[in-house]
């Protein structure tokens, strides 16, 4: 199972090198993280099924959003504000 996403700015451009970890997931898990590539976007392995949160932080902000995986993999978009 997948979560794929994007890091967009305030203005919708692509947040390139932003962390993305998971801070909870349904199971315990080692410590999970990816960066942002040149278009935002970011692929993160989960074992199972259920609610992920994550966090994501870039240079100037910090934002957790939660995302349900059910099967196969969830998409996200991550704006952050700051």
């Amino acid at each position: 199972m997948i979560i794929n996403g994007a890091v967009s700015d305030p203005s919708g451009h692509p947040v390139v090198g932003a962390t993305v970890l998971i801070a909870s997931s349904p199971v315990r898990v080692p410590d999970i993280a990816a960066l942002t590539g040149e278009d935002g976007g970011f692929s993160i392995a989960v074992p199972v099924p259920g609610d992920y949160r994550l966090v994501v932080r870039s240079e100037v902000d910090l934002v957790e959003v939660t995302v349900h995986v059910a099967a196969g993999e969830a998409q996200v978009a991550v704006a952050l504000s700051g």
